[in-house]
C-alpha cells in the first residue's frame, strides 16, 4: 500500500464512520510503533514513536527514545554519553534523546499489521469520538431525526446514536412524524455499561433530550443571532412556559448594537424562525434593565403599564395598567404575569386603574 492510498483510506473512513482523520492517523501511528516494538523484540517500557511521512518511501519514520548513560547495559533503550554528545553536545547522563530507527526491512509488513489493528479498533474509536462529541454537546442543541415511538416516548436518531425524548420533556405544541428532523437540547449522555466479554456497542449509548427547557430557546436564539453567539449581546434572563410563551431579557455589551433589534432580526425573521421551530410558541424579547421599575414595565410587554410601585422589603410590586390593558397584562390563564415574575424575580400584583380607584374609594368611605 503506497502512502497516498493510506491517506485515501483514512479519509474514506472519516467520511463513512464520522471519526476525525487526526484520530485515525494517531491510532495508525500508535499501531505502527507497537508493531515495530514487537518485531524488534524491544521491552514493553521502550518508548517508540511513529510519524506518518507520506513523502518517504516507507510512509513512516520510527523514533526510539533512549536514555543517555555512562555504561550501556541494554542498547535497545540506552545510548552511551559520547555517542549522544555527537548528536547534541549539551546532553548529559540521565537525559533522553530520540533516535531514528531504520525500517527498510520492516516497513511493508508493519503497515499491514498497523492497518489490521486500526480495523479492530474502528468500533472503539467511533464510540470514543461519539462520546466526546455528545458530552461536549450537553446543554447544547443537536438536530436529530424521529425514528419511532414507544408509548409516550419519542425515539430519534443522531447518526448511529439513539436520542430519547421523554414525555415530560415534550412541548404541548409539538407534533411528531416519522422522518421529521427536530432540534432538541441534550440533557444527558448515558454510556453503555461495560460487560465482561462483551464490547459496548455504539447503538447502546443513550442521549436524553428536551424540548421544554428554557435553555433550548436561548440556544436557538444564539443560532439565529450572530450577535448572541459572539457574546456582543448577552441573554440576562429567560422565562418559559413551553408551548405557550417565552420571554427573553437581553443586554448589549456593544453600544453600537441594539440588543432587541439584533435578536428580532429584519422584520422579526430571527425570532420567527424560533417560533416556527417551536410550533408557534410566542417569543418576547425585551431590553434588560438594572432599574427594576423599567425591567418590570418591559417584562409585561406587550401590555402598557402606567406605574409600578415597589415594595423592596418583600421584593414585590404593584403594577397599575390602563383598564383596557388588564387582560393583556395578565395574559391567558395568567401566563404573561407569571413569566414576568420569573424573568424579573419580583412578585407582581397587576391591577387596573379602575380597580385601584375603586379600592381607594372603599378605603376612604
Amino acid at each position: 500500500m503506497i502512502c497516498n492510498e493510506i491517506v485515501e483510506v483514512l479519509k474514506q473512513l472519516e467520511r463513512e464512520r464520522g471519526i476525525p482523520y487526526a484520530d485515525l492517523l494517531a491510532t495508525l501511528e500508535g499501531a505502527f510503533a507497537n508493531a515495530y516494538r514487537k518485531q524488534m523484540h524491544l521491552p514493553q517500557n521502550a518508548r517508540v514513536h511513529a510519524k506518518f511521512t507520506p513523502d518517504q518511501p516507507n510512509c513512516f519514520r520510527i523514533f526510539v527514545e533512549k536514555e543517555v548513560v555512562g555504561v550501556v547495559t541494554d542498547e535497545s533503550v540506552q545510548i552511551p554519553l559520547e555517542e549522544a554528545q555527537k548528536l547534541n553536545p549539551a546532553l548529559e547522563v540521565g537525559d533522553t534523546v530520540q533516535i531514528e530507527a531504520s525500517i527498510e526491512q520492516f516497513g511493508r509488513i508493519a503497515v499491514q499489521n498497523a492497518f489490521q489493528v486500526l480495523t479492530q479498533r474502528l468500533r472503539e474509536l467511533e464510540r470514543e469520538h461519539a462520546m466526546r462529541e455528545l458530552n461536549a454537546s450537553v446543554g447544547d442543541v443537536i438536530t436529530a431525526r424521529i425514528e419511532r415511538f414507544i408509548g409516550p416516548k419519542v425515539l430519534l436518531s443522531y447518526g448511529r446514536i439513539e436520542v430519547v425524548l421523554p414525555e415530560k420533556h415534550q412541548s404541548p405544541r409539538d407534533t411528531y412524524e416519522i422522518g421529521q428532523p427536530l432540534k432538541v437540547l441534550v440533557l444527558e449522555v448515558k454510556a453503555p455499561p461495560t460487560e465482561r466479554g462483551r464490547e459496548p456497542r455504539l447503538r447502546d449509548m443513550k442521549v436524553i433530550a428536551s424540548r421544554t427547557e428554557p435553555l433550548l430557546v436561548a440556544r436557538l436564539l444564539a443560532q439565529e443571532a450572530p450577535e448572541v453567539a459572539s457574546g456582543d449581546v448577552e441573554i440576562k434572563a429567560i422565562a418559559r412556559e413551553p408551548g405557550e410563551r417565552s420571554k427573553i431579557a437581553v443586554h448589549s455589551k456593544n453600544p453600537l448594537i441594539d440588543a432587541v433589534g439584533a435578536c428580532l432580526g429584519q422584520r422579526g425573521m430571527r425570532v420567527q424562525a424560533i417560533t416556527n421551530e417551536l410550533f408557534g410558541e410566542h417569543i418576547d424579547v425585551i431590553e434588560w434593565s438594572s432599574d427594576p421599575v423599567q425591567f418590570i414595565r418591559d417584562a409585561l410587554n406587550p401590555a402598557r403599564v402606567n406605574r409600578v410601585i415597589l415594595d423592596k422589603a418583600n421584593k414585590s410590586a404593584l403594577v397599575v395598567v390602563p383598564n383596557n390593558q388588564l387582560r393583556q397584562a395578565v395574559g391567558r390563564g395568567g401566563v404573561n404575569v407569571r413569566l414576568a415574575e420569573q424573568l424579573t424575580g419580583w412578585s407582581l400584583e397587576v391591577r387596573s386603574e379602575e380597580e385601584i380607584a375603586k379600592a381607594e374609594k372603599e378605603k376612604s368611605a
